[in-house]
């Protein structure tokens, strides 16, 4: 056995524990990603629930703090 098939060999588990490396971020962004998402839905309709948020549907935007106080005129 020579130095050329030891650093061939060598180089084929770098590049498995590349590959394991970037699959395992991979799979943990993504998991991060969805958890993100989740949360904030729940956020906002708590927000909701509470009248802080509330949907414009003219404007189509999401309004935040106290409600605007109706005219009588």
């Amino acid at each position: 056995m020579g130095w050329g098939s030891r650093a061939t060999a060598m180089s084929d588990e770098l590049v498995q524990y590349i590959i394991l490396a970037a699959f395992g971020a991979l799979c943990f962004g993504f998991g991060y990603l969805v958890a993100f998402f989740v949360e904030r839905n729940r956020w906002r309709d708590q927000m909701i629930e509470r009248g802080v948020a509330r949907y414009n549907w003219q404007t189509g935007e999401w309004e935040w703090g106290e409600p605007p106080k109706e005219s009588r005129y």
